[in-house]
This record gives C-alpha cells, structure tokens and sequence, in this order.
C-alpha cells in the first residue's frame, strides 16, 4: 500500500532491528507491543523514534491505520478457525507450509492474518478485500493536494498526507467501495444502477449514492461534514447516523456526535488556507504537523490552550509561520529537527 522506504532502528536490551516498510512494520513484536500499549519501555521508545522523524510516522500511520480497521470490523475468531483456514491457504497455493524465504518471527504473523483474512472475507466483510487485492492508490505527499476522477466519474480532492485506495472496476460493482487515510473532498456520481458509494474511514463507513462531502480519518480525529445530499455514517458496531447538509459528525469517545458544521472553517484546505476561529494551540501544532510532516513544540506550557482566529495561507511552511508570529506575541525557531513556538522574548 505505501512504498516507503526509511529504516527504523532502534535498540532495547534484546534487540536491535531495521525496518523497511510497512508488512514488516505491522510482523516486528516491539512494534506491536507499542501499538497494544503493552511494554510501557517499549511505547517510550516507540514514541520518541516516530516523533523525531515525520517519515518514520507515516509508516507508523500507515501501519496504524491497517491494525485499526482489522480491530474494528474483525469478528471474533478462534485458533481453531485460523489453524483451518491457514491449512485451506496453504493447500490453495499448493503449499505445505509457510514458504521458508520469510523470517520465522514475520512468517507465522504474516501467514495467520492472511488465514485470518480468508474467514473474514468469507463472512462478507467487504473491507477485507482493500488487504486481499492489489489496487489503486491516490496520495498525497506533505504540503500537496490534488484532485483526481475515480473510475465511476466521482471527484476526490485530496488534502496533504493522505491517500484514497479504491477498485479499478468499481463503476461495475454492485457496491462503489473506497478507503481512506487523512481527508479528502468527495463529489460522488449517481449511477444508473443506483449503486451505493461507500468510504471506509476506519472508527465508520460512509455511505452514500450520490452527495458532495468532507471526510477525516487521521490517527487523532475522524469525522465527516456533508455539503450536498444525504449519507449514512455506521460505525463497526452497526449503529447509524443520517446526516443531512451542513451536518458535521464526529467520531470521538468511541461514539458518533452530531452538531452543526462550518463549512469556511472545515473546507478552507480546499483553497489551500488554514481557517482557524479560536482554535487551540495544541490543535494548530497537529495540522501544521499532518500537513507537512514536521515535528513542532510548545516551549510554554501556557501556550497549550492560548488560541487563534484567522485565515492563514497553507501552501507554504515559512509563510505560515510568518503570518502566525504577526497575528500572536509568538517567537518562532525553525531547525532542521524541529519548530520551536514559544511567547515572544522581552
């Protein structure tokens, strides 16, 4: 899904490994044993690796953004399930066992979700098929957007960071199925088979057949503002929520919250701005840090939840912090490790 090729190193009393791309990411126990918030010394060194390096954090992001689909929409399955259906695999590729090129650590992992998988994908959890399937895949770099057709005629407008995955095929299919990473903009085509248009943003689908809307699913927010139409939003437990435009749904504290939406504020990446009305700081860092993949710091602990308003270009890192210092008492350090935001020196 994501050719990146940065190397993790890190060391602990037992290990010293590099990783190169995602699959060995998501197969590596330390890596795992951070993600499940099992080995505190692990999560600390896990978190001080990813946040000194914003290319080892897309990784981590997109690693992430896999195990939190699996999570959710997974039924329970049993070792007797898998063990079946990892024997079923193996028969169908004419195997008798794992080939032995795959370390033996990642070989078990790999092999068990790809078992896994084939249950899954039995029961009809259509999902699966974005792992299963090789397809398309619109991304974005840092500081970039771009607008695309997808092969129905909808029009998706990607912000930075983030990608779409969807089926070649999909104007044929019953069901016009996408997945998403970050946020994008969809204008989704009606069809003559009135085929519903589905976007897969991890904590909830989107579900729609024709209708223009917002849509984020980055690791610390996830939610939808619709302009035009009407959409479902379910979640993985089944419960629903009708949106009607001008609706804003959020998914925080495991739940579905309805309020009214801004469109100005939500949609001004579209014009490549940043729209902020009494924002948080703490909120500000995070898009400047999604958006073109920097690490930034508060040196102030008081500057946690000072806030700002104003319209801000985003198409540009150091012309944003410019405008940022004018528009506050900030004093603004830029290395190439990271940017330091801190109250003005007197």
């Amino acid at each position: 899904m994501c050719a990146v090729t940065t190397i993790f190193k890190y060391e602990t009393c037992k290990m010293d490994m590099n990783i190169k791309n995602v699959d060995e990411l998501m197969s590596d126990e330390g890596f795992l044993n951070w993600y499940y918030k099992k080995d505190p010394a692990q999560v600390a060194l896990w978190n001080e690796q990813i946040n000194n390096d914003p290319a080892q954090k897309k990784m981590a992001d997109d690693a992430v953004a896999i195990l939190d689909t699996i999570i959710i929409k997974e039924p329970p399955v049993s070792k007797a399930q898998v063990d079946g259906a990892e024997k079923r695999l193996f028969q169908s590729l004419g195997l008798d066992k794992p080939a032995p090129v795959i370390p033996l650590k990642s070989r078990n992992i790999v092999w068990r979700w790809a078992a896994a998988a084939v249950i899954i994908l039995g029961l009809g959890f259509g999902a699966y098929t974005y792992f299963s399937l090789d397809k398309p895949v619109i991304s974005t770099g840092f500081a970039e957007i771009r607008q695309e057709s997808l092969p129905d005629g909808s029009q998706v407008t990607l912000n930075a960071n983030s990608e779409v995955v969807f089926d070649k095929k999909m104007e044929k299919a019953a069901e016009r199925e996408v997945w998403i990473k970050g946020e994008a903009f969809f204008k989704v085509q009606k069809t003559e088979r009135k085929s519903r248009f589905i976007v897969h943003a991890g904590h909830f689908d989107v579900i729609v057949t024709g209708t223009e809307f917002n849509v984020v699913n980055r690791r610390e927010k996830a939610n939808v503002l619709l302009t035009e139409g009407s959409v479902i939003i379910r979640t993985a437990d089944g419960k629903e929520t009708s949106m009607k435009p001008g609706d804003f749904v959020e998914f925080a504290n495991d739940q579905l919250q309805k309020k009214q939406g801004n469109d100005t504020l939500i949609l001004g990446w579209k014009d490549r701005n940043f729209n902020f009305e009494k924002t948080p700081m703490k909120e500000v860092v995070t898009s400047i840090e999604e958006v073109y993949g920097v690490k930034v710091r508060l040196e102030d602990e008081a500057l946690v939840t000072d806030s700002i308003t104003g319209i801000m270009p985003a198409d540009n890192l150091d012309v944003f912090l410019q405008s940022l210092e004018a528009a506050k008492n900030y004093e603004i350090v830029k290395n190439d490790k990271e940017i330091l935001i801190r109250s003005k020196r007197r």
